[in-house]
């Protein structure tokens, strides 16, 4: 899969772009806050529907303007694909999509379109953060390869919040029937729980397995192995629904009390292990670097043994992150993928092999400029 074309207006600090996109590397450069990093989200936002950094539509419309328009073609092994997305906070509703210039009834439909694998810096919070990151980096990753999963998680979430919200009237002010109520939204998000879990549980065995390859051929210490488990109180369990139902009636009375639903793979984790030990509590900086790019790198092997193609590939101003052991074995990995990567001096880019390189400047304005070099 590959990009050729994204247009934008009105998005961050461009009014305008229409800008063709090469098959092979391209080196965005221009000093810290130019507009580089806005570009990669574009791709990401056209990908899965999101920025990589905020949540807030509003921030990514310019200043000054009521809306954004983000554009994209793709180029896949069943053809052409365009795709569209308006970015309009202040109306109803918010973000529309558009696929081959029709709309599209949300936002999810567009998975399958366009692929991407995103590693930037914040990426280390992966590991750093709490199970809430592991988690979205999952669903993220899950949703892209198996669209169904969206959909899936959405029930699971619906249902979810159904049930806290009974929980909470239930404790503010009493509910009729309550203990009967309550029963049924417990057999809803037991059906629910099933399919994220069988998900999660493929996911993470396939991207362990890759991941584990990446860490070995890129550690200095071929005797350190790195491994992924998925913990969560029904990652091993044969039977999800039942296992489910069995866990929400031990939580009842303490979820009654907090009013909120304490069991449940809304709390799942993703336990990452240097040698059988939390990567987290005994890992050093060098290591926690070297398995973000392992799991990064295993996730664009997962996405073509699962998909028939590659992902393209966003690279946001890692180079300064990485040494030179490391660098190489991104650009090994990046060989026959495309790959937008960004850094702030055009030197920072060697050994890239970059077949295009684009200068990003800022004017007075605070606009963008792109200028395509030799």
């Amino acid at each position: 899969m590959r990009f050729t074309r994204l247009r934008l207006q009105q998005f961050r600090n461009y009014p305008s772009l229409d800008l063709p996109l090469h098959p092979g590397t391209t080196v965005l450069h221009g000093a810290n806050g130019s507009g580089k990093t806005n570009l990669l989200e574009a791709l990401h936002l056209l990908s899965l529907g999101r920025s990589h950094r905020t949540t807030q539509d509003m921030e990514m419309v310019a200043a000054g303007s009521e809306s954004a328009v983000i554009q994209g073609s793709t180029r896949r092994l069943d053809g052409e694909h365009e795709i569209e997305i308006r970015l309009q906070p202040r109306q109803k509703p918010q973000k529309k999509l558009l696929l081959y210039r029709k709309p599209a009834q949300r936002i999810g439909d567009l998975l399958g379109h366009a692929t991407v694998v995103m590693f930037s810096p914040e990426d280390l919070r992966i590991v750093r953060d709490g199970p809430a990151a592991r988690r979205r980096f999952v669903d993220m990753q899950l949703s892209q390869i198996r669209p169904a999963y969206l959909r899936a998680l959405k029930t699971y979430l619906n249902v979810l919040e159904s049930r806290n919200a009974l929980l909470r009237q239930n404790r503010l002010q009493g509910v009729q029937d309550f203990a009967t109520q309550l029963d049924t939204w417990d057999e809803q998000l037991s059906a629910a729980a099933a399919p994220l879990v069988r998900a999660r549980r493929w996911f993470l065995t396939e991207l362990n397995r890759e991941a584990a390859a990446q860490y070995a051929a890129i550690s200095e210490n071929p005797g350190e192995p790195f491994s992924l488990r998925y913990t969560g109180a029904l990652a091993e369990v044969p039977d999800i629904v039942q296992a489910m139902m069995a866990g929400l009636a031990r939580h009842r009375r303490e979820d009654m009390q907090r009013m909120y639903t304490t069991f449940g793979p809304h709390r799942d984790d993703v336990a990452m292990l240097l040698c059988g030990r939390d990567l987290r509590a005994f890992g050093s900086q060098g290591q926690l670097r070297t398995a973000v790019l392992s799991m990064k790198l295993g996730e664009i092997r997962l996405i073509e043994a699962e998909m028939g193609e590659p992902p393209a590939l966003l690279l946001d101003d890692v180079f300064s992150e990485l040494d030179l052991r490391r660098r190489n074995a991104l650009l090994q990995s990046a060989r026959g993928i495309q790959t937008m990567l960004s850094c702030t001096d055009r030197a920072d880019a060697a050994g890239a092999r970059a077949d295009v390189f684009i200068q990003i400047s800022q004017n007075e304005s605070g606009h963008a400029a792109v200028h395509p070099e030799a």
